[in-house]
């Protein structure tokens, strides 16, 4: 046990007892600590960690405040719950479907309803045409030949060139992701992350049994020299970045730091994963990593976060020599992807459908974080004007798990830091806001004033967990 505990615990600055419990909160994030587990005595885990006892006591008193763990005399202290699993992804997809009783929902990250396209009309135009009888059987695994020329069109909307040769159709952007990883990456391999990063990547590190190691970031993003310095130190593989609108964080890199990173991942011998799922949601595309080093590039985006969800279509750009090998993890995962729902997207592509709903899920969105962003206005608030989410940074003592307890009793609910945290690197007590599950603009508004309010009110540290 005091093993797993060294493997989440890092200190950095900051106070040594809260860097204990963010890594016990990481353990039990990650699965590493299940509820039953018993935490190693007091004395034992101070020795291990070069601290005083009295640091371990009330790193452990904490954590039994915010209900996660029990102390039983004369038997230990004993895992009761885990921190994160009301707010963890899975359990946040999963719910049942909303209704009146329901909180204001901010914690799904997908775009606005304004603007979707009409699926109905796009299903009744399909039925007519006889192509579709062809879909009915199996298609190649990287995809139909001119579904993916579309997604070669959407891709240079994005300001990146590719033939469709390399381009490979997947069931969605977390499907590229896997896609990306297991053509790359064996169990124990190194990947290079930001300190808070994307959900999905943190749960297929643990699916995989990869080493997530968390890299020094600025208000730029990912430090390229604290890349390679970490390249040198655990022997990375590869790096997964979010060069525009980062989730959970907002930064959308320039483009000097957007070529300092491909000079650092060139001379490092690294692989890049460019995750640019909200690259269409920007109003000037920037030009992504990726165009500067193809070779050594796995660039995947989707349509999920500008036209709908539920379409399930991603697309992912392999670096020559890669295509066999993200064939097979296709293949052993999914065989093909869906030619119904490539189809869709693609004539949405061609006929110039989505085009013209990112135009209007821009605008909605806009309206809605503006919305947001006077509401908070006094608060440290990041976001990006077209975005689909916000980082709110909160004040001394809250923490990101408190805040989201005592939002959810009062009828909202977000997703606290701890969620993004990689192996316990919380130096920000935070949560994240998407302005895309609300109804309308008036549950937005309503939504935000009740996170004002809580932030203008003294910290309730005793709230029961909900």
């Amino acid at each position: 046990m005091i093993t797993i505990l060294l493997d989440h615990i890092s200190f950095g600055t900051g106070r040594k007892y809260r860097q204990i419990m963010n890594g016990i909160r990481a353990a039990l994030s990650s699965g590493a600590l299940k509820p039953g587990d018993r935490l190693p005595p007091q004395r034992e885990l101070a020795n291990a960690l070069g601290v005083t006892m009295g640091t371990v006591t009330r790193a452990y008193r904490e954590i039994d405040k915010l209900g996660l763990v029990k102390g039983e005399i004369g038997r230990g202290t004993f895992v009761v719950g885990r921190e994160t699993e009301e707010f963890a992804l899975h359990a946040l997809h999963n719910r049942i479907p909303r209704n009146t009783s329901d909180p204001i929902r901010f914690d799904l990250n997908f775009p606005v309803p304004e603007g979707t396209p009409d699926f109905a009309a796009m299903l009744a135009e399909l039925s007519y045409l006889p192509a579709v009888k062809d879909m009915s059987g199996y298609q190649p695994t990287a995809g139909i030949l001119r579904h993916r020329r579309a997604a070669c069109k959407w891709l240079e909307r994005l300001n990146l060139q590719a033939a469709p040769e390399h381009v490979a159709i997947t069931a969605g952007a977390q499907h590229a992701l896997f896609t990306a990883l297991s053509s790359q990456m064996a169990s124990g391999d190194a990947l290079a992350v930001d300190g808070y990063t994307y959900p999905g990547i943190l749960n297929l590190a643990g699916v995989l049994h990869l080493r997530l190691v968390p890299v020094e970031g600025d208000a730029e993003g990912m430090v390229p020299e604290a890349l390679e310095k970490a390249a040198r130190r655990h022997h990375l593989r590869g790096v997964y970045l979010i060069p525009t609108m980062h989730n959970p964080t907002t930064v959308t890199m320039n483009p000097d730091r957007r070529r300092e990173l491909a000079a650092a991942i060139n001379r490092s011998d690294l692989f890049l994963i460019e995750d640019d799922v909200y690259g269409g949601m920007e109003p000037e595309t920037m030009i992504p990593i990726s165009a500067a080093i193809p070779e050594r590039s796995f660039y995947l985006t989707s349509l999920s976060k500008t036209l709908s969800p539920g379409l399930r279509l991603g697309f992912l750009v392999v670096p020559n020599g890669q295509f066999s090998a993200v064939e097979r993890v296709m293949a052993a995962s999914i065989w093909m992807n869906p030619p119904l729902t490539a189809e869709i997207g693609s004539r949405w592509i061609e006929n110039g459908t989505a085009d013209r709903a990112v135009i209007i899920k821009r605008e909605s969105a806009e309206k809605r974080m503006a919305i947001l962003s006077g509401k908070l206005a006094a608060c440290d608030l990041r976001f990006r004007p077209g975005g689909l989410h916000a980082w709110l940074k909160l004040p001394p003592p809250w923490t990101g798990e408190t805040f989201a307890r005592q939002a959810l009793s009062m009828g909202v609910q977000v997703v606290p830091s701890a969620n993004f945290s990689t192996k316990g690197q919380q130096p920000v007590e935070g949560v994240r806001i998407c302005i895309g599950p609300p109804k309308n603009e008036a549950e937005t508004a309503r939504g935000a004033g009740i996170l004002a309010t809580i932030l203008a009110k003294p910290v309730i540290h005793d709230m029961p967990f909900m």
